[in-house]
């Protein structure tokens, strides 16, 4: 029998940094939002590495949706301006690792250092509640910008995946880099738990 991790409350809560608020979703708003990111095709393409889109029922279906324990996704509100301008998402996996996937919708925060920022709050609160010893990351090998935004946030390069997805539209493979960080490399206030 498979053992389900307990809930949280504090992984449940809003995240707030100093442009962003970060508001964990459930199952519905979570796919309403991969069918906001379908709608543009150049993030459709980087994402899926194709152009056909999925309808409800297969997101529904085939997607990792939150359930709040395990698998978490947070609409990522932009305080100011406010309105949804993506989601991040975290999945926690043994022993104590979670991988990290964002996804900018608004083209307007393009280049505006949003996932060093939403990280950075995200990790310190996975660290501080869920016990997060190493976080993770996967990325296709000519996304120049995520491979940047991990590199700013202390991740080092832990191995190449040759051939691990195929780019129906450019008719090539596509290779992925993965990225980690580990407890040893986390910033000190990570650690400190908030009165």
């Amino acid at each position: 029998m498979k053992r389900q991790r307990k809930s949280v409350p504090e992984l449940s809560e809003t995240i707030h940094t100093e442009r962003f608020l970060l508001k964990p979703v459930g199952k519905i708003r979570s796919v309403q939002l991969f069918k906001k990111m379908q709608e543009d095709a150049e993030i459709l393409r980087q994402l899926t590495h194709s152009d056909r889109k999925a309808n409800w029922w297969k997101l529904f279906r085939t997607r990792k949706l939150p359930n709040h324990r395990s698998r978490f996704i947070h609409e990522i509100v932009a305080v100011e301006k406010g309105g949804s301008i993506g989601y991040h998402e975290v999945r926690l996996y043994p022993y104590k690792s979670a991988s990290l996937g964002v996804v900018i919708l608004d083209r307007d925060w393009w280049g505006q250092a949003v996932p060093v920022e939403i990280r950075s709050a995200i990790m310190a609160q996975f660290a501080r509640h869920a016990g997060v010893e190493r976080f993770v990351g996967n990325v296709a090998s000519r996304n120049f910008a995520s491979i940047l935004n991990y590199k700013k946030l202390g991740f080092k390069h832990s191995g190449t995946t040759h051939r691990s997805n195929f780019d129906t539209i450019a008719q090539q493979p596509v290779d992925y880099f993965s990225f980690e960080l580990l407890k040893e490399d986390f910033p000190a206030h990570w650690h400190e738990t908030k009165a």
